[in-house]
């Protein structure tokens, strides 16, 4: 019944005496070994076995390691692409796969945001920084707006979280014209802890007009007034950059600089000054000029006295400055209709998202002819403001 040496048989017999059935039972006595488990070890050598099973798996799992955890980047400049890099390395056995999330903030870009890593194989990711006007004039108010976390996700699940801050040199561009208006020594200087209020505060004096648009547009009366197509053709960005730092160290501008890009940073400036003149207070004063029917004189006079008044003082100056402009006509080419496009670009802030909004819920063609036709309109109501004030 049983090969082997666990179990012995003793004897075996049938039960003679039994009548009721149809074979005799029989009846056998066997010796057998029997082996009693140790629990307590067993638990140890399953748990030994786990142990070796999870270093194995540690062992032959993707894994990945980064060169640093923060990245800071210093000396960013408006406008000028700050940079580093950050290495991601593959230090297992096996293939892996990374993906960098993309951070909410408009300010960082990254390149190679996912790859495919083989074993001992590394990837540097460039991380810029780009300060424009949206960027400059929330720093003006937050100086640690440039700080943000960037995560790595790897394949097996590991997760990086790397910091990146930027550290930004304060600039002319990006300032409210209060704060431009208090401040005359060179940005750059300035310490970047204080906020754009305790600037204000700290400077009890007053200039009338900012001095980077004073020196720009004596600069452009000096030396490009007669410069053919002026703010029409575009400059170049690296005359654009020393300009900017000449801005914001408070020195003088070379005059061997192209003439267009000293155009561009004109118009970059006020364009990046925050809320100069809201598109409601124009629109405000063509209702009330409509309801009395008055002359057009009035209207510009209307318009100024609703702005504050130093807004008013630099919307009466730039005026001013392409009415100068115009006199060179017959050699800039300039025309008012050029410079009514101009000033009306970088002096009034337009909230299009509503009227973009309206425009994509509208079924309707003709409904989106018409909101079209109203945004045109009410543009080239507000650039006639500026017409009548330059004719």
């Amino acid at each position: 019944m049983h090969r082997g040496d666990l179990i012995t048989q003793i004897f075996y017999t049938s039960i003679d005496n039994f009548y009721w059935s149809d074979h005799r039972p029989v009846v056998s006595l066997y010796h057998t070994k029997i082996y009693k488990s140790d629990e307590e070890k067993k638990m140890e050598v399953l748990k030994r076995a786990k142990e070796k099973f999870q270093e194995y798996l540690k062992e032959k799992a993707p894994k990945a390691e980064i060169d640093k955890t923060s990245i800071e980047i210093k000396g960013i400049k408006y406008g000028i692409l700050g940079a580093d890099l950050l290495t991601i390395s593959n230090i297992g056995e096996s293939i892996i796969n990374y993906k960098i999330e993309r951070p909410k903030v408009n300010w960082i870009t990254i390149i190679q945001m996912s790859g495919v890593l083989s074993p001992g194989e590394s990837m540097e990711v460039p991380i810029s920084i780009l300060v424009t006007a949206e960027e400059a004039q929330a720093l003006h108010s937050d100086p640690n707006y440039l700080k943000t976390n960037v995560e790595i996700k790897i394949t097996d699940g590991q997760i990086f979280n790397i910091e990146v801050i930027g550290n930004y040199i304060k600039s002319c561009f990006g300032a409210s014209l209060e704060l431009l208006n208090s401040v005359y020594e060179g940005f750059s200087t300035l310490d970047l802890n204080l906020t754009a209020k305790e600037l204000i505060n700290k400077h009890s004096r007053r200039l009338v007009i900012p001095k980077e648009i004073f020196e720009l547009t004596r600069w452009i009366m000096s030396n490009g007034a007669r410069t053919e197509k002026l703010f029409v053709f575009a400059g170049n960005d690296a005359d654009k950059r020393k300009v900017r730092e000449c801005l914001d160290t408070n020195k003088e501008i070379n005059k061997d600089i192209d003439p267009y890009s000293v155009a561009d940073t004109l118009i970059e400036l006020l364009e990046s000054i925050r809320n100069i003149i809201p598109i409601e207070i124009i629109t405000d004063t063509i209702k009330e000029y409509e309801q009395v029917g008055d002359t057009d004189n009035k209207i510009c006079d209307l318009f100024l006295m609703k702005l504050a008044p130093d807004v008013s003082t630099l919307v009466v100056y730039m005026v001013s400055f392409y009415k100068q402009l115009l006199e060179y006509a017959d050699y800039n080419n300039l025309s008012v209709e050029v410079v009514v496009r101009v000033l009306a670009s970088c002096l009034v802030r337009i909230d299009s998202s509503t009227w973009d909004q309206q425009y994509e819920q509208e079924e309707s063609t003709e409904r989106k002819i018409r909101i079209a036709q109203i945004a045109i309109k009410r543009k080239l109501r507000y650039q006639g403001i500026f017409a009548l004030m330059l004719i």
